[in-house]
């Protein structure tokens, strides 16, 4: 309506100026304007979105997005690449995103994503003064940070809260799906967004129909380092997507029963639980090779089977870690499936790896490259 009003105004600006200074002017010329305006409004109307975000608000963007901050949402920089294509819009985002999107093969695909500023956040809290010299279209942060979103909004900024984990699914893709599915609508790349979700869901589909005879006792026993350094080690169980993971590819979370979200733990509750593999997050500078050399004071890994059996594990880093959501969620799905059931997944993770970054962001990667997703440094590690 606002528009319509807007459109009006100008129409009648027109006719007044066709009275008062060109009086010559015919009637079908000003007819011709009047047609010229209804259709600048008609495109205003089109480049205007609504999307439901996860706390139910309808999130309402005119025009296009030129300028997105990716906030507290540390891993949400990288979808914004995986729905648009793009990281030239990606004004701002906070310091351990750009520390990982810095050492990942993201910074080579699309090297705009280093322009982004990390000034708006301070000490780890977010500063709203600086947020509002980046002017952004758009600012995404979790759903469960009210509090800031409001404060945000109390200042003009259009905020989108985005649930960080859908605690009632078992589904890897949920969060995934939820995030590209409200950014897609948001930009209008609905197409590219089913083309990613699509593949997502098939390798789902095909992974759990090479699993579906795999009884639970032939299933591996599975641990989750998420942080981890000579003075504390954190372990995910139940409610992490650590879990939602394990669902989907046949394996057993040794601390799904005792822990919910992460908890830190000693070895003696490890030596307990004597995982058959390991997996090591890419929250933490610590590497298989550090467990395999016992090199933590204080921490005797060599009892403890995954190790002893050489089956310890860093999470890849590709256009973003791949413990969390990301675009490489169908390769993440791919690697830890043949990581915990080797007999029936033959394929080989660097062909995938190539030719999914081919298909999906038309990128071809070196063996160097492809060698250093599957083998991430701790310079990814930063929070």
């Amino acid at each position: 309506m606002k528009k319509k009003l807007a459109a009006l105004s100008i129409f009648s600006a027109l006719v007044l100026a066709a009275c008062t200074e060109e009086e010559g002017k015919s009637v079908k010329d000003i007819e011709q304007d009047k047609q010229q305006v209804e259709q600048a409004a008609e495109k205003t109307e089109k480049t205007t979105r609504v999307a439901m975000d996860h706390l139910d608000r309808e999130v309402e963007i005119e025009g296009e997005i030129a300028r997105v901050i990716s906030g507290t949402l540390t891993p949400y920089y990288s979808l914004w690449y995986v729905a648009t294509d793009s990281t030239k819009e990606l004004v701002g985002m906070n310091p351990t995103s750009y520390s990982t999107a810095k050492n990942s093969i993201l910074a080579t695909m699309s090297p705009e994503v280093l322009n982004a500023s990390t000034s708006f956040i301070e000490n780890g809290e977010v500063n709203v003064e600086e947020v509002l010299k980046l002017n952004p279209d758009i600012q995404f942060e979790p759903s469960g940070s009210q509090d800031l979103i409001s404060k945000l909004e109390s200042v003009g900024v259009t905020v989108a809260g985005l649930n960080t984990i859908n605690a009632n699914s078992a589904d890897p893709l949920s969060t995934y799906d939820s995030w590209l599915t409200f950014t897609s609508q948001l930009t209008n790349t609905t197409d590219r967004a089913e083309h990613f979700l699509k593949e997502a869901r098939s390798v789902q589909d095909d992974i759990a129909e090479s699993l579906k005879d795999v009884k639970e006792e032939q299933q591996p026993r599975v641990m989750f380092i998420f942080q981890h350094d000579e003075n504390a080690i954190t372990i995910t169980g139940n409610n992490h997507f650590g879990q939602q993971w394990l669902n989907s590819t046949g394996g057993i979370n040794v601390a799904k029963e005792e822990i919910t979200g992460s908890k830190q733990v000693n070895m003696e509750q490890i030596f307990e639980w004597n995982p058959d593999i390991i997996y090591i997050t890419n929250f933490t500078e610590t590497q298989p090779v550090d467990l395999f050399e016992n090199k933590f004071a204080g921490q005797d890994w060599s009892q403890v089977k995954a190790v002893q059996e050489g089956k310890v594990y860093k999470v890849p880093v590709g256009v973003f870690r791949w413990y969390p959501p990301s675009g490489d969620a169908p390769l993440m799905l791919k690697w830890m499936a043949q990581k915990n059931h080797p007999e029936l997944f033959k394929y080989s993770m660097e062909e995938e790896v190539k030719k999914y970054y081919k298909d999906f962001y038309h990128f071809d990667l070196t063996d160097e490259q492809i060698w250093n997703i599957l083998n991430p440094s701790s310079k990814v590690t930063n929070g």
